[in-house]
């Protein structure tokens, strides 16, 4: 009897350590837990288009189809509570006038928050680029977003250039929306 417990003990705890070792090498695969805060190259990869409604009532449309002179889209992650995206959001509502005249694109994405935190967050903080809701959690996973504050900086067509987790300053979030005017290293005759 003690024999058989014995076994049953061992294939048990043999049996969650295989799945405690799934789920960690599932969560590395998706950045969970890493500490990566600051930029990551995200070149090439091909972000998913989506519509969700912004705060104002009105629909916001991302699409890979977009007009051939629309320009570079920033994507930004947030919640009211974040800290770092309360820090955060001044910077990029300072730039954000200066780059819509450029012809750059902007949508920030409410996740993780209840409405009316979010609208108390974006009245605080006068928002005027485009701010929408995430309110059935399809974007950021599709995004891959586990951590906020999140952006993405995309060209024309919704191809990533770069991505950046954690607080952006102004000089980083310049020099981000910088580069997407370069165009892209390696690109021959208009492809990748």
């Amino acid at each position: 009897m003690k024999t058989r417990r014995a076994r049953l003990l061992t294939a048990g705890i043999g049996l969650l350590l295989v799945l405690l070792m799934g789920t960690m090498a599932f969560a590395m695969s998706r950045g969970i837990g890493s500490t990566t805060d600051g930029r990551s190259d995200g070149r090439g990869r091909q972000m998913p288009p989506f519509t969700l409604a912004r705060f104002d009532g009105q629909p916001f449309e991302l699409t890979t189809g977009a007009a051939p002179d629309s320009g570079p889209v920033f994507v930004y992650f947030w919640a009211s509570w974040c800290i770092p995206c309360q820090a955060e959001a001044p910077v990029i509502q300072k730039l954000w006038p200066e780059y819509q005249q450029r012809g750059y694109r902007c949508v920030g994405v409410n996740i993780w928050d209840a409405e009316s935190d979010a609208r108390r967050f974006i009245d605080r903080q006068k928002l005027t680029f485009p701010v929408v809701a995430d309110t059935d959690g399809r974007v950021y996973v599709d995004y891959g977003v586990a951590a906020l504050p999140d952006s993405y900086f995309l060209d024309p067509g919704l191809r990533a250039r770069a991505r950046y987790q954690g607080a952006l300053t102004e000089g980083t979030l310049r020099q981000l929306l910088d580069e997407l005017a370069q165009p892209v290293a390696g690109k021959v005759g208009g492809t990748s």
